[in-house]
């Protein structure tokens, strides 16, 4: 008896909180907004030179989701870009957007894909910005505060927290330039290092990398050209092209021939060979 009274109060608690669960369902007009989580989508920033694999264009994918209830229907989400926040050109720095997008029927959220391109120059020393709005439309309302956000992206970097910790270990790493950094993981396929001593995989990962890549590449660069051109050769996929109006040579990635790095003697008379940045300064300490 006792424990089909103690059946019974389980089966109304159950009852009782799936009715609640059911009247705490959002009540009201449903929005479009930028972000995954209840918070506002922080604006995004982007840069090539951390993303090594993106040879000519990637892809940026913003998150949007409902504030409200799922539909058992496809819906609308307008979307447009803002002039006077948008300092990128359509064709050249990235592919128009769409006009509107699909939320899925059922779907609470959606990746809004923005196409950025690599090619001009002028993303190696400035980045440029998109600002795009979501409109209100007959499937979400007007949500200013969380339906407007910005993609800003370039081919240039800060100089991340790691960098001094291998400048100041290693004798042969260079002082912090966006051409360095572009160096640095390009010959070692990383865009990040560890930048503690902890002696956890990815430390270990770091060092390796910095002693058996970076150390015989840098050594055979600052030796002369012959010993970078058997660097070369033991490296498939970069090529060293001498130029037709100097004595110096553009070093690169047959798969990445944008992004060139200047090659030849750091001083007139000098026997020692470097890369210049962008500032045409011989990289190093």
């Amino acid at each position: 008896m006792k424990k089909s009274i103690l059946l019974i109060i389980t089966f109304l608690l159950f009852l009782g909180a799936c009715q609640k669960a059911e009247e705490m369902k959002y009540i009201g007009a449903t929005s479009a907004v930028f972000g995954v989580t209840s918070d506002t989508l922080k604006y995004i920033v982007y840069s090539f030179l951390e993303h090594p694999e993106a040879q000519t264009l990637d892809t940026i994918n913003v998150p949007v989701r409902i504030q409200g209830n799922r539909k058992p229907f496809d819906r609308k989400i307008k979307i447009s870009v803002v002039p006077n926040k948008t300092t990128a050109l359509t064709g050249v720095h990235y592919e128009a957007l769409k006009a509107q997008y699909i939320m899925p029927a059922d779907s609470g959220s959606i990746q809004l894909p923005v196409i950025v391109k690599k090619g001009d120059s002028r993303l190696n020393i400035s980045p440029v910005t998109i600002g795009i709005q979501i409109e209100a439309n007959e499937d979400f309302i007007s949500n200013p505060k969380m339906q407007f956000t910005l993609v800003t992206f370039s081919n240039t970097i800060s100089q991340p927290i790691w960098w001094d910790y291998w400048y100041a270990s290693q004798s042969n790493f260079p002082k912090f330039s966006v051409t360095a950094y572009s160096l640095v993981t390009k010959v070692t396929r990383r865009t990040s290092f560890a930048s503690t001593s902890s002696g956890d995989s990815d430390f270990n990962i770091s060092v390796y990398s910095m002693l058996n890549v970076w150390s015989p590449f840098f050594s055979a660069l600052t030796s002369g050209v012959q010993s970078l051109t058997t660097w070369i050769n033991n490296h498939p996929g970069w090529v060293l092209v001498k130029h037709t109006n100097d004595n110096n040579y553009d070093l690169y990635q047959s798969s990445d021939p944008t992004m060139k790095f200047k090659y030849g003697v750091v001083s007139s008379g000098s026997t020692i060979y470097g890369i210049f940045d962008e500032n045409d300064k011989v990289i190093g300490k």
